[in-house]
Parts: C-alpha cells; structure tokens; sequence
C-alpha cells in the first residue's frame, strides 16, 4: 500500500518522526521553520510509506517572485536535508512519482534540494534531478579515542591550540540565557562584518533565541571562549541522534591572534565526543578549498565528504516565460538555479 501526505502541523510532524530512529536535526519541525521565515515561505514535508521504505522530505514552499500568477517553488531549509529513506532506495521512484503530481497539482514550478554529504541521498536521485557538486565538507569521526583524533590534526594546529592555552585563554558550555545568547549575537555580527558576508547570513536576533531551544530529537549547545572574563569566540552546535554539528561560529577581531578558535574547536570536539556522536560535521568553506575549510581540516584528518545540489524544473513553460521577462530588465547568472533567485542587476537603459 503506498501513501503519501503533505504535513505542515507541528504535532502531526513529531508523531511521523518517531517511525526514524536515526534522522537528522535538520529534520525537524522548529529547525525548518526558522529557516522557512527567512526564506519567506511556509514549512511543509512529505512523508511517504510503502511496504519497503519510509521516506521524509521537508521542504519550504515560496511564492515565485516578480509575477503576479501564483507559482510557487520549493526548497529545503539551510543546511543538509533532502529525502531521508529508512527502508529500500527503490521506493524513491514511486514517492517521486506522487510528488512529482503533487507539485505539479499545487503550481509548483522548480525544486531544489540541499542533500545531506552523510547521507549520500543524492545518488538515489540522480535519474530524477540534475545533480551539481557544490564543493566538499569535512568532519571529525568520533569514534576513535580522543587522544588519536588530537595526534591527527595538523601540526601548525598544534602550535596554535599551546599558544591559546599559553595567552590563558579557557572555553567552557554557556548557560543559554538572554545576556549570554546577546554575547554572541554581538560577535556573529562582527565575524560577519569582518567576512563581508551576504545579507542571507545575517539573521535576525529572534533566530538566535529560536535557534538555542532544544527539539525532540536535537539539542543545541553554546561553547565560548573566555579571556579575563571577557568572551571572545564562540560556536553553536547541533547535537542530533547520530551526529552533533557546528552550525554558526563568531569571534572578536582583535583577539584572532590569540587563537581562540582554535581551542574553541578541540574544545567542541572533546563535548561532541563525550555527548555520544559519531561525527562531528564542521561544513565546508565559503568556497571550494579556502582559508575556512583548511582551518576546518586541520582538525578532521581529511575526512571530507561531497555535498551536492538537486535541482529539477516542474514546469518548464513557465520557469522560462519568467526567465524570458527579466533578460528584457536585468543581467544575472543563469546558472544559479532558480535564475530568478539569483543576483539580478538592473540594465542600463542608454539613450
């Protein structure tokens, strides 16, 4: 008997999530709804069963911008989701089938999936969706002995973990209450400042206060670093059923030569590891290869995974009568998927 249902209510969502004993703290409810009310979309998932396989798919569903028609797209909420299957891969292709008449049903023009780099759910999808490599991840397996994972990190890693630890610099688990959650809020700013980061990364300050409650099947946690009383650096991390993962970090400028990141992270690392994780996903860079992954990677000993894109056009018809109408006004990349979404610069009219 195959079913599908298209679930938006937080109570009905918590009671599906029990039928997965290992799913990630990407799925659900709050963390999809944070994530819904910056996109400016409403928080939906599929779940569907058969004989063989359980299937759930969150994703937020927005109103296609610059027509007045209601077309919507669809996209899971930042970070690592995509279909999570417990049970044969091969009911993927009739889930796909149902939701593939639902989107077309509900005007549902493109979709795009961000998969999660543990899961490898991109490969079951890979006849259904144009799949892109984004650029890799990487993590801290946690289930060696910390002692082996500390021999494993790079050893300019090492200096700067002595130096921090030499310049007094300690890290301890934050109470998440207002002035503490107000301490990093401050800081991710000025790290965002400092990074010249887009406007996407800046959220507002109820998201930090949404972000540090616990679900049903996460917990989040605040880990700072401290110098004379004074917080310097700090990081919030995710600690799922399986695996915990660094999700936002933020310090002061002027004490980045004190390395506080640096202890900060062997500090998270031994949490994470006592917390009962497998895994620790640190994430990637803001590209391929940068100064954010190789910090990153002087931790992990190399152990990278690949995170890729999903993306599929429900309607092609009206995804370029859109796409025909902006070349007439503006210029913009038409490889970011969906164009409409991308950056678009206003042409110069000359006369």
């Amino acid at each position: 008997m195959k079913q599908l249902y298209i679930i938006s209510q937080n109570d009905i969502w918590s009671e599906v999530l029990k039928n997965f004993e290992t799913i990630d703290c990407y799925y659900s409810y709050e963390y999809g709804n944070l994530f819904a009310k910056n996109e400016m979309g409403k928080l939906y998932a599929a779940y569907y069963e058969d004989d063989n396989a359980k299937i759930f798919y969150p994703f937020i569903k927005r109103k296609v911008p610059f027509i007045e028609e209601e077309l919507y797209d669809i996209v899971t909420p930042y970070g690592y989701g995509g279909p999570f299957i417990q049970g044969s891969c091969q009911s993927v292709y009739e889930f796909y089938e149902m939701f593939g008449s639902y989107c077309q049903s509900h005007h549902i023009i493109t979709e795009t999936i961000r998969f999660h780099p543990f899961y490898d759910n991109y490969k079951v999808f890979e006849e259904l969706f144009e799949i892109e490599y984004i650029r890799k991840t990487t993590g801290v397996d946690l289930t060696v002995p910390m002692h082996e994972i500390r021999n494993n990190y790079s050893s300019m890693n090492k200096r700067n973990i002595r130096k921090a630890r030499a310049n007094n610099l300690h890290c301890f688990i934050a109470e998440k209450n207002e002035q503490n959650i107000k301490n990093f809020i401050d800081l991710y700013k000025e790290t965002m400042d400092r990074n010249k980061a887009s406007s996407y990364y800046y959220f507002d300050d109820e998201y930090f206060f949404e972000q540090v409650k616990n679900t049903e099947i996460s917990e989040t946690y605040l880990l700072f670093t401290e110098l004379n009383n004074r917080i310097i650096a700090g990081v919030l991390i995710l600690v799922g059923k399986e695996f915990s993962h660094y999700h936002l970090g933020a310090s002061r400028t002027e004490y980045l030569d004190l390395k506080p990141n640096n202890l900060l992270f062997d500090y998270m690392i031994e949490f994470c590891k006592c917390k009962g994780s497998s895994m620790l996903h640190l994430g990637g860079g803001y590209q391929e290869d940068d100064g954010l992954f190789k910090f990153k990677s002087s931790f992990t000993n190399h152990n990278h995974y690949n995170y890729f894109l999903g993306k599929k056009i429900h309607n092609e018809e009206k995804y370029n009568e859109i796409i025909d109408c902006l070349r007439l006004q503006y210029t913009f990349d038409e490889n970011y998927f969906p164009s409409y979404r991308g950056d678009l610069k206003k042409k110069t009219v000359c006369y």
